[in-house]
Order: structure tokens, then sequence, then C-alpha cells
């Protein structure tokens, strides 16, 4: 029954990175307990005692181990997931019919401290601009690079979200021209592309003839590892793998630091939007976040003592 309920709460969502992530820390948590992922059946065993050293484990020797199964130094928020990864699935199983308490439960086990402020370095806004400059426009492949930094860096998508979008998936409303967007929990949005990104989209799609291609993925891999799309495009989806190392390529090629990453271009256009003065709760919706706090977390640089709600008191 339990491994059966271990399989349903994996598919309750349609993230494979996620349902992986769920199910390593799953068997992470087993095999500190000296238990195979095949003997799921020991789950309704555990107490919040069992949890708390766990957590204790991973804060001391680390939040994962390596390549040989050794453990590496951890942050904070990775232990913390593990945790939630763990309580959720005790939750999902009182659901499924177990009767018993949820040993990750917050009264039991206390999640380590996580810093409100983000992680993910942004890129300064000139360096954007760089990058964006950086595929050669002379190549199909470099076309159709240019239009996924541009959809990055105007529209500040998640990678799954780009992966996702259809060529049908773009449309004209007024003067807007939006993409419809398969979000976190399958939400759906939309999101307008402002002409500068629109125009590096529209070349792409008139150069790799998929105009008519409605219900085809819009970024696709070349036909051939070093044609560079000269000899056309395949009719799938570009991996995740595949448009975070795009990003990378292209990153490394202006200079931009290692540690920059996909998500730092989601960074660095929710903080723009903030300098721009755009309302918090405009830059949530954008973004697709559920919670202002996670929001605020986006927003790199100082404060804006200029902004200041202070300034706009006034008595009498």
């Amino acid at each position: 029954m339990i491994a059966q309920a271990f399989e349903a709460w994996l598919s309750k969502t349609e993230s494979t990175a996620t349902r992986t992530a769920y199910r390593n820390d799953v068997k992470q948590f087993m095999a500190f307990q000296g238990l195979e992922i095949e003997q799921l059946e020991a789950m309704t065993q555990f107490v919040p005692d069992d949890v708390t050293r766990w957590r204790d484990y991973l804060l001391a020797a680390g939040g994962r181990p390596d390549h040989e199964g050794n453990p590496t130094p951890g942050e904070n928020s990775t232990v913390a997931r593990k945790i939630t990864s763990l309580r959720s699935f005790f939750s999902f199983l009182q659901n499924y019919g177990y009767r018993g308490a949820n040993p990750a439960a917050p009264d039991f086990v206390k999640s380590p401290k996580v810093s409100d402020k983000g992680l993910t370095p942004s890129i300064l806004p000139k360096r954007v601009g760089h990058l964006l400059d950086a595929p050669d426009p002379e190549t199909p492949s470099g076309i159709r690079d240019r239009a996924v930094l541009a959809v990055f860096a105007y529209m500040a998508l998640r990678v799954d979200e780009l992966h996702h979008i259809n060529v049908g998936n773009i449309s004209r409303d007024g003067e807007h021209t939006v993409i419809r967007i398969k979000g976190k929990g399958n939400e759906i949005r939309r999101g307008v592309i402002p002409p500068i990104a629109a125009a590096a989209v529209t070349e792409w799609i008139t150069v790799a003839g998929i105009a008519n291609d409605r219900s085809g993925p819009l970024f696709r891999p070349g036909a051939s590892a070093r044609g560079q799309g000269r000899d056309g495009f395949v009719r799938r989806r570009m991996t995740v793998r595949a448009i975070q190392q795009l990003v990378k390529k292209h990153c490394q090629a202006v200079g931009i630091d290692e540690e920059v990453s996909v998500h730092s271009l989601r960074v660095t256009a929710a903080t723009e939007a903030d300098k721009a003065g755009i309302p918090l709760i405009d830059i949530q919706h954008w973004l697709g976040h559920k919670d202002p706090r996670t929001t605020l977390r986006y927003i790199r640089g100082v404060e804006n003592l200029d902004r200041s709600p202070a300034y706009t008191i006034r008595y009498g």
C-alpha cells in the first residue's frame, strides 16, 4: 500500500525534475535509516526523532552525497527542501489512509532557517545587453538562441515554462503580442512579449519555417550537432538541460560569471522591474508567484531610500 501511495504522490507533479528530487529525498532518508527504497512499508514505523536525526546529519555532513556517495557541505535551503519533501509524503499517506502522526510535521521537526534573500546572482543590465548580442545572427541556431535569451530576459520565465511553449501559444491581443504560459502546478497565465523580444521570436519562427506548426514546440534542437541549424531542426522540444547549457555557453562567451544560471535572468528581470517602480503585486503576477514573499527574494540591490513610504505620509 505504501509503495502504491508513493508513486501516486510522485505523480501529482508533472515536472520530471521535481519527481526525481522527491524520490531521491525519500530514498536518502531511508538510506540513513539503513533501508532500501524497496522497503517503503517501513515508513509507517518512523517517529519524529528519526527525522530530527536525519535533519541534523544533513546539516552537519551536507545536503546531498557526491558522485561517490560521500556527504558534501549543504545549505539550509537544501535541507529544508528535503524535510518538506518528507513532510509532504507523510501528509499524503494520511490522506491515503495512514492513521499515524506525521513524524516530519512542523510541531515535531523544525526545518532549518532559510534566508529571506535569494542566493541566485543577478546580472548587470549592461551585461545582459552583451548576452543578447552573443549568438551568431548568421546561423539558424544563433537566431534561435537570440530568441531564447530574449524571452528569458524580457519575460522572466522559468526554464520549464519556456521548455513547454508551443508555436500556437503565441497570439495577438490588440496591440500586444502575448504568450500562453504553463506555470507551476499547471497554472496558466499570459505574458506580454515586448517588441524587441517579439521581433527575435518572429525571426526565429520564420527561419525555422514553423509558423503553421501551431501544435509543435517553439524551441527545437538542430538536426545535427554541428550543423548550426543549417540542416534544419527536429520537431521536438529542446530539453531543459539543453536550454540551460545554451544560456551557460553564451554567458561564458561574454565573460559573465560562471555562477550565473538561467534563473539569474529571471532574478535580473524582477530586479529591473522593481527599479522601474512596478508595484510588487504586478511583479508577483508577472513571475507567476502565489506569495509576494517569494517575489521579494528575487529583487536584488541596495535599499531604495527614495521610495520609502515615509515620504508619502502627511498629517494635518
